[in-house]
Order: structure tokens, then C-alpha cells, then sequence
């Protein structure tokens, strides 16, 4: 007798097959490897700060392990985030400049790759990110992403050069920097803008639709643009990736040094009604507030547009580059990041001066720095001190980050000390939605999405695994043996013109240690760059100040390696002319030279209520 199952009993099967079927999810989640299997993509949020120090950030200053409800805190929305999320240590900014921090973000490469050195694109750039360069926003389009920029952008302010042509959809914000440009109430000095008409222009896709731009009502602008846009887009079930570039907290142009910070009515010591009236003058701190508030505005319309929403979103957060020292109050605080050794090195006769002013030291000034042509005067501070922006010290390297995914795996509440840059976003955040970066594409970032998950394996080693040690997986053991690259220019002597000299390798770190080759200080102060054989070694894990060498002699494996690891490096690279030193004034951005650049008519009180430049030539 044959004990073969019969029709009706297939056909049950069958049914029950189909039954089971039905009941399991349309989807399934990320994995324990953070990649989307069978799933819709996570929508990606990325909050880029422009000069953000790492002990602006509640949660990251060093003298008080700060709460989300901590009062004192100017950042209360960020604070929140990172108990939402993972907070990064130990996480890098790939240059020391903010125009090559923002290409590498978006294309994961080191700016001599994509000739984004030695300088910023000026408003009057010939170039910007060259069309060749595939960035993040490109690869998430193909995906099928709706893109968009809100903010800062500093990668050429050109036709041909503009966030649309780059890959995203939509673009409302500012070309480049807050000093780029004139405001109504707070004039360039002629160092700047010579002819008078250098406005600073906001865009919305390729229109300039305001200029100059309006700063009294632009952090809620900014907002309103986000959220529309998150909302739109969720409605339709369509990933989104939105890249938050904040204008904040960069300082505006000089010479107006006492206002040298701006902020929306809400934030302004104007206070909109207040009895300054409608202002955007604002204090260091007036900016950090608001650009926490801009970001919690963000947070908010992920919330309204659902749990599911939120919920599915890797946010990042992160700064370009870390403060502008020189700037003193209208910057940020280097922290921990003190830059000892630097300081106890350079002649205490090097003075250095905010943006435009030059070094005039008088009987009893030592530190005198006046803005050139004019009776405007400042205080600098010693060379040995200007270790932030501009340099490769910690102050400048060393920035704030956090991840949040709360359905992605991303552990909550939780932070990591592994060594992290943002070189890394692409390849991270392609990995994790579950694409390859194409063969050939020379990205320098790593793919750490290991690190976001918190799955990394912390080593104190920081030479690569040997034969017979414990391996790890592939990410974990390429992530040991990588070293991060700091350059720069600012030499004395080289091929590019002065002050530049030349862009090359100053410093490197192999895991919490960092070798130095050159030191100076930031910029193109007066101090000349020091060349060092054998390289200063710091741990800046233990020596944030980076005040103590460690003994080269005891750290022989640790050079080799490292002169091994810069010898490849620099090898792997075909140099790329610099893009940021062609400039001419028919580039500046004009919505209409019959109008001077305005969108609207030169108000009776240009200069808001202070001194013009001539009244200060006059004084």
C-alpha cells in the first residue's frame, strides 16, 4: 500500500503554507550586521554644524557629565539625542578647513582627492566640488531617495556647482560661510568687499530669492523647510535624506568685532519686541542655543510624521571643524584640547588676530591687531593659543558626534571611544542600507557600521593584529590597522603661492596615538612650521592637551608602522590641482547688478545704528 500523501492532502499543505505566509511581516528588520535585508531603506538625516566645538555640546563638556535636563546646558535638544543614541569620542574631522571637511563628508574622500585645498571656496570662486566626484547625495538618489540640502553648502557658489547639481533634489540656504558676506545692520569692512556689493545671498534651488539674506527670521525658515520636507516625503512612504548643513555657529564678517554673532529674533539680544527692537545680534552662546534649537526642530518633525517614521531614521550628528580660537568670544572653547605643547614652543612674541585684522603691537599692546585702513582695533591672542580651526590640534580634529537609529540597532544611551571620521559617513551609511560603493571609487572612509551598532571590539593596541592573534571580522581588523591623515598648507616655502607654500601630511593618528611631522599654529600666523624627526607622539586619549611626548625610543614599532601606513598613503593619491585658488568677481553671486545685488532697496540706516568704515577712518 503506498503511504505517498494523496491530492486533498497536498492541497492541505498547500493552504497551510499559504496561511503561514500571510501572517508574517511584509518586512523584516535590520540585521545584527545593520544592513537592510528585504526592507524599505532607513531615511537619513545628517546635522552638520559649522566650527561646533566638542565642549560646546552639553553632553561633551569635559568638567560635568551633563543630563539631558541640566538648565545649565546651551544644548539641551543635542543632549537629548545622545541618550537616544551613541555618542562618538573619539570621532574626527578629515581637514582643517571647512569647505575639504564638507567634500569629504559627502564623498568620503581626503581633499587632495577631490582638490578641495588648500584654501575655502571664496564667494567669488571659479570652481567649486568638481561634477566627476560622485557624493553621497548622488548614490541615495539612484536609490531612490528624495534629497535635500537646508543650510550651508561652501562647495561653489556657481551655476554648475550648487547642491542640485550635486545630487540633491532641493537646496534652501546660504553658499558658503556667514562672514561670506554684507547684511543689512552689519557691513563688510573694503578687505572684503571692496566695491560695496558683496551681499550675502540665500537660495532656494538655483534662485538667489533674498539678498541680502534676512538673518531675523532665517533659523525658523530653516526649520519650516526641514520639516515640510520630512513630512512630504513620509506621507509618501518615499526614504528621504535630509543634510542639515546649520550656518551656525560660524561668525559673521569683520570688522564689526562686537557683533560678531548672529541669531534670529527669538534668540537675538534683540528679542524681536525687546528695546533694541528687531535684531539678530547675538552673543557666541545666543548661536549655540539656536543652532540646538534649529536641530530639536528637526527631532520634532521626525516625531509628528510617526513613530514608524522616527523610529527609522539614522541620524548623525557631527561639527566640520572645531573653533576658530582666534575669534576668542565669538567662537567656541577648545575644552581639554588645550594644545600644551604648542603653546610652550612658540615664541610668545607671535601674535594671532581675528579674520581680516592684521598684527599693529604698541608699547603696552602687545596683542593689538587692527582691521587694515581703518581705526578698528582688537585684541588677538598668543600663536602657541590658536590651535583650533586652521590646524591639525586636537581642538580642530577632535569634534562631537552621535548616532541615532532606534530601529536600526544603534544602542541608546551609550558612547564609544573608537576612532571614527567623517570620512566614514558614506561608506557607513551606504553599508547600512545595504549598498556597495562601486570598485575603483578611491573612498578613504571605512565602512564602521559596526562602531554606530556598538559591536566594535576596542583594542588598546593601536599596531595592526599579528600572526596568531585573535582576528576579527573584516571591518574590525581593517578598522586596527588604519591610520587617519591630517593635512594642510601654511608652509613657508612650496609650489602654491604665499601664504600657502604647500598642502602635506602634518600629523597622523594610528589609534589614540597621534605622530606629529610639522607643527604650527593655525592658519598663516607668523610662526614658521617645525619639522620633527623622529615624530612628536602624543596618547591624546590619556593627553587630550597634548602636552606630554611619549618617548620615541619606546615607540620604534609605532613609527615605522606609521612612516609605512603616510609612504602608502601619499603613494594612492593622484594628485589633483587645488580648485580653491581661481577667483574673479564676475563669480559672485548677483540676483541683479542693476539693483546692486539686492532684492530689496538699501535700507536709510545701513550700518544698524554703529559706526560705518569711513566714520571709523575718521575717528
Amino acid at each position: 500500500m503506498s503511504m505517498l500523501p494523496g491530492p486533498d492532502a497536498f492541497k492541505a499543505a498547500i493552504f497551510f503554507i499559504v496561511i503561514l505566509l500571510t501572517l508574517l511581516p511584509a518586512t523584516t528588520s535590520s540585521s545584527s550586521d545593520g544592513k537592510q535585508h528585504n526592507k524599505r531603506p532607513p531615511n537619513v538625516v545628517i546635522l552638520f554644524a559649522d566650527n561646533l566645538a566638542y565642549d560646546d555640546v552639553g553632553t561633551f563638556q569635559t568638567n560635568n557629565n551633563r543630563s539631558s535636563n541640566d538648565s545649565s546646558s546651551r544644548t539641551p535638544r543635542t543632549d537629548t539625542l545622545a541618550t537616544q543614541g551613541l555618542k562618538l569620542l573619539h570621532w574626527n574631522s578629515p581637514a582643517v578647513l571647512c569647505s575639504a571637511s564638507r567634500a569629504a563628508l559627502l564623498t568620503g574622500k581626503y581633499p587632495i582627492r577631490t582638490g578641495v585645498y588648500p584654501r575655502v571656496f571664496e564667494p567669488d570662486a571659479q570652481h567649486g566640488l568638481l561634477a566627476n566626484e560622485t557624493t553621497i547625495a548622488d548614490y541615495l538618489q539612484q536609490e531612490g531617495y528624495a534629497t535635500k540640502l537646508v543650510g550651508k553648502w561652501h562647495l561653489g557658489s556657481r551655476p554648475g556647482y550648487l547642491p542640485i547639481d550635486r545630487g540633491f533634489d532641493e537646496w534652501f540656504g546660504i553658499p558658503y560661510h556667514m562672514s561670506g558676506g554684507s547684511l543689512d545692520g552689519h557691513v563688510c569692512g573694503k578687505e572684503r568687499d571692496p566695491n560695496g556689493t558683496l551681499w550675502l545671498p540665500l537660495f532656494d534651488g538655483r534662485d538667489i530669492v533674498e539678498q541680502p539674506v534676512d538673518l531675523t527670521n532665517l533659523a525658523p525658515r530653516y526649520v519650516q523647510e526641514a520639516r515640510e520636507f520630512i513630512l512630504e516625503h513620509a506621507s509618501q512612504q518615499q526614504p528621504f535624506f535630509l543634510y542639515m548643513a546649520f550656518s551656525h555657529v560660524h561668525q559673521l564678517c569683520a570688522p564689526r568685532f562686537a557683533e560678531c554673532q548672529w541669531a534670529s529674533s527669538h534668540f537675538s539680544r534683540g528679542g524681536g519686541g525687546g528695546k533694541e527692537g528687531h535684531s539678530f545680534r547675538a552673543e557666541f552662546g545666543d548661536a549655540v542655543e539656536e543652532m540646538d534649537w534649529i536641530l530639536g526642530g528637526v527631532m520634532d518633525a521626525l516625531d509628528e510624521a510617526g513613530s514608524e517614521v522616527s523610529d527609522d531614521t539614522l541620524v548623525i550628528f557631527t561639527s566640520d571643524n572645531g573653533p576658530w580660537t582666534a575669534e576668542q568670544s565669538c567662537a567656541g572653547s577648545k575644552g581639554p584640547f588645550k594644545g600644551t605643547w604648542l603653546k610652550e614652543h612658540v615664541s610668545d612674541d607671535c601674535t594671532a588676530c581675528p579674520s581680516e585684522y592684521k598684527p599693529s603691537p604698541l608699547p603696552g599692546q602687545k596683542r593689538r591687531c587692527i582691521y587694515p585702513g581703518t581705526n578698528y582695533e582688537v585684541m588677538g591672542v598668543s600663536c602657541g593659543e590658536d590651535s583650533g580651526l586652521g590646524s591639525a590640534w586636537e581642538a580642530n580634529a577632535r569634534v562631537p558626534a552621535i548616532v541615532r537609529w532606534k530601529g536600526g540597532g544603534v544602542p541608546e544611551g551609550q558612547t564609544s571611544s573608537e576612532m571614527v571620521s567623517t570620512l566614514d559617513v558614506l561608506p557607513t551609511v551606504l553599508s547600512m542600507i545595504g549598498k556597495d560603493i562601486p570598485i575603483g571609487s578611491e573612498v578613504d572612509g571605512i565602512d564602521v557600521t559596526d562602531v554606530f551598532l556598538g559591536q566594535a571590539q576596542s583594542s588598546s593596541s593601536s599596531l595592526p593584529l599579528r600572526e596568531g592573534e585573535d582576528n576579527q571580522n573584516e571591518t574590525s581588523r581593517r578598522r586596527s590597522e588604519r591610520a587617519l591623515f591630517f593635512w594642510r598648507d601654511g608652509f613657508k616655502t612650496g609650489p602654491l603661492p604665499a601664504p600657502f607654500g604647500r598642502f602635506d601630511v602634518v600629523a597622523m593618528k594610528i589609534g589614540w596615538y597621534k605622530l606629529w611631522f610639522w607643527t604650527k599654529s593655525s592658519h598663516y600666523n607668523a610662526d614658521e612650521e617645525v619639522y620633527h624627526d623622529p615624530p612628536l607622539i602624543f596618547d591624546v586619549l590619556n593627553d587630550p592637551a597634548e602636552a606630554y611626548p611619549l618617548d620615541p625610543d619606546k615607540h620604534d614599532d609605532l613609527i615605522r608602522h606609521a612612516l609605512h601606513l603616510m609612504s602608502e598613503h601619499k603613494a594612492s593619491i593622484e594628485w589633483s590641482a587645488p580648485l580653491t585658488l581661481a577667483r574673479d568677481p564676475k563669480y559672485l553671486p548677483c540676483v541683479n547688478v542693476e539693483s546692486g545685488c539686492r532684492t530689496r532697496p538699501l535700507p536709510l540706516d545701513l550700518d544698524g545704528g554703529g559706526d560705518s568704515i569711513d566714520q571709523a577712518e575718521e575717528r
